[in-house]
């Protein structure tokens, strides 16, 4: 198999493991070289800390096993395309070279998840123009996949996580103070409730049903496919 590089962007660590860890440990498991990058520290979480955010997310990187983790350290809340920023995504996509590009959909209830696309995707392009100097060779990335977040899309096609789905949920509650409700010294929010454990599991189990699976994440690619061997599609029979 030809390995690639996948390079998965999300604006809080814990973002990944809840919208498409299943896919990127899926990735992992195949062969491929897996990058995480988050945009903030969640700073501005209501539970937890900066400290414990980061040893959480340890943790869960290895659970996923995923190759390498990055923290742009960008400013929770206030995620913007400002040309500072837009350096930083510049300069981590040359270092790890993508060919793919994973990324919050474009729509979101959350400033920093619709702010955290809009900012990867100009970089993204920019990180292919020559001229832009960071000290690095500059790199075009053939794709980049949108994945689901609080506004839900028509996907252009769902990944079957059945197999890996007992792992993403591991790799979540790694992030013990923002999912668990045990320690009283935090007020509870959406993330600790039994109704957000549901959506996890409702949304992942309705998107397996869509392809026949038990388990799916779904993603948006803008443009279209372009498909060499029809015979080797994969899909429901209707």
């Amino acid at each position: 198999m030809n390995s690639k590089t996948i390079m998965a962007f999300g604006a809080h660590p814990d973002d990944l493991e809840m919208t498409c860890g299943g896919t990127l440990i899926k990735l992992k498991q195949q062969g491929h070289r897996v990058i995480c990058c988050d945009m903030t520290e969640g700073e501005l979480g209501t539970r937890g800390t900066i400290e414990t955010r980061k040893k959480e997310c340890a943790v869960a990187s290895k659970i996923m096993g995923i190759d390498a983790r990055e923290n742009l350290s960008l400013e929770d809340g206030f995620i913007s395309s400002s040309k500072e920023n837009k350096f930083k995504v510049i300069q981590v996509i040359r270092k790890y070279k993508p060919d793919l590009i994973m990324v919050h959909y474009y729509k979101d209830r959350h400033p920093d998840h619709y702010n955290t696309s809009h900012l990867v995707y100009e970089s993204t392009f920019l990180a292919g123009l020559s001229r832009i100097d960071t000290g690095q060779e500059h790199h075009r990335v053939a794709k980049i996949l949108y994945y689901i977040g609080w506004v839900e899309f028509k996907p252009t096609f769902i990944v079957d996580i059945t197999d890996q789905f007992k792992q993403k949920i591991r790799s979540i509650y790694a992030y013990e103070t923002q999912v668990k409700s045990k320690d009283p010294s935090y007020p509870q929010t959406r993330l600790t409730s039994k109704e957000h454990q549901w959506k996890i599991l409702s949304r992942n189990k309705h998107y397996g049903s869509l392809i026949g699976k038990k388990y799916g994440e779904p993603f948006l690619l803008k443009g279209y496919m372009e498909v060499k061997d029809v015979t080797k599609l994969s899909f429901l029979s209707l």
